[in-house]
């Protein structure tokens, strides 16, 4: 069950993350040195996107990657989620796409789960000739017990093999593949978050570091990036027509929760005139859009305009859903401190208090803000991580 710490380790571990991306050029300079083809002089300022189409902006925010000199990618034996041993060379005749996640992250290591799970769905039936393969890059939460549960809680526990090993087996393997890992406290650390696409020859094509950030523009535009690199070189050159980049919605099954049947409920909830009331979503009471937060996240303040816009545009519009802010009431000091916050932002919609964390827990909530879309029968239409903006709710 979630508490107070436990949500602040998860922005302090994203405040990590940061770091590693504030320290990102040193460590690309590492990787271009020991993978890139010299002569290619290659750089991330001259690495072109795939491109998308006139209409649609990469984000700022998502690294173009860089295309590497083709050598063979190191090999290595390690045990996957299942305990079964494996090596990366037992791929050959496949596309390896080949990932670093942290056995204990919540940050971003699911938005790369995220992002591959869409790149699988893309591929459709060609997903047969992709290979989705992790490294664990957390050298202190090692053992098969540890893939295995972050593989199931992100729902990827059967797309990929998950490999973990000694302390001194995966050093190795980060050596090799240029990823710097450093532990911070326990079993917190940082990683540099690479992605490599290796062909069906075993030879390194392709890496990129994903972004710690988790709009729909940016995931989807790695998605895009991915699919642009990994088509090409499919066994057999299959004509696949790349999905234009999109905004990704909440595939069932992948991302969110998997129980897609009725979530309805019914909490307590206060308004901002500092009255207790109650909420239900769900059971026939129209369409909804959920926005699990806490009054002490940055990201959850910063998008409670676009929420009060959406509120209020839905007084007028009644296609669109009207919205229920649900407060993870365990991480608050008091019920009278959530009512100051709605009092101070002069919030237009009920906030519920979910006091036990049941109802975040029934819709799989691991970090916040997150947003849920619900049918007038508590089925769930879309599911996203992370702040949020007017255009994209609208």
């Amino acid at each position: 069950m979630r508490n107070k710490n436990e949500i602040r380790d998860w922005l302090f571990a994203f405040a990590a993350m940061a770091i590693v991306f504030g320290v990102g050029a040193l460590l690309w300079q590492t990787i271009l040195r020991v993978h890139v083809q010299p002569a290619n002089s290659v750089s991330l300022s001259s690495t072109s996107h795939a491109s998308p189409g006139p209409t649609n902006a990469i984000p700022s925010a998502v690294d173009p990657g860089a295309p590497l000199s083709g050598k063979m990618a190191p090999n290595f034996q390690l045990t996957n989620q299942f305990g079964q041993r494996g090596t990366l060379a037992q791929f050959r005749g496949h596309v390896v796409i080949l990932s670093f996640i942290d056995s204990k992250c919540t940050t971003v290591c699911p938005l790369t789960a995220v992002v591959l799970q869409n790149v699988r769905y893309d591929l459709g039936k060609y997903a047969s000739h992709v290979q989705f393969v992790a490294v664990n890059a957390n050298p202190v939460a090692t053992s098969v017990r540890d893939v295995y549960d972050w593989s199931k809680q992100h729902h990827v526990l059967h797309m990929w093999d998950y490999f973990t090993g000694s302390a001194s087996q995966l050093k190795s393997v980060y050596r090799n593949y240029a990823v710097e890992t450093t532990v911070l406290h326990g079993t917190n650390v940082q990683h540099t978050p690479a992605v490599y696409v290796i062909g069906p020859t075993g030879k390194e094509r392709w890496v990129y570091l994903n972004a710690p950030q988790s709009s729909t523009s940016v995931l989807g535009a790695e998605v895009h990036d991915i699919l642009a690199q990994v088509v090409p070189i499919l066994p057999g050159h299959p004509k696949i027509k790349i999905p234009p980049l999109r905004e990704l919605a909440f595939l069932p099954g992948a991302f969110g929760p998997q129980n897609t049947g009725n979530l309805s409920f019914e909490l307590p909830a206060v308004v901002a005139t500092g009255q207790m009331t109650s909420v239900q979503v769900g059971n026939g009471q129209g369409p909804t859009l959920l926005d699990f937060f806490a009054t002490w996240c940055p990201d959850c303040e910063e998008e409670m305009p676009a929420l009060a816009k959406l509120q209020n545009w839905s007084a007028n519009h009644s296609a669109f859903p009207h919205v229920v802010a649900v407060d993870l009431e365990l991480s608050e000091p008091s019920v009278a401190h959530v009512k100051s916050y709605a009092a101070r932002l002069r919030l237009p919609f009920p906030v519920a208090l979910d006091h036990n964390d049941k109802v975040s827990d029934m819709y799989d909530v691991n970090g916040i803000p997150t947003q849920v879309l619900v049918s007038s029968s508590g089925r769930i239409l879309w599911y996203h991580q992370g702040l949020i903006g007017w255009n994209d709710l609208k």
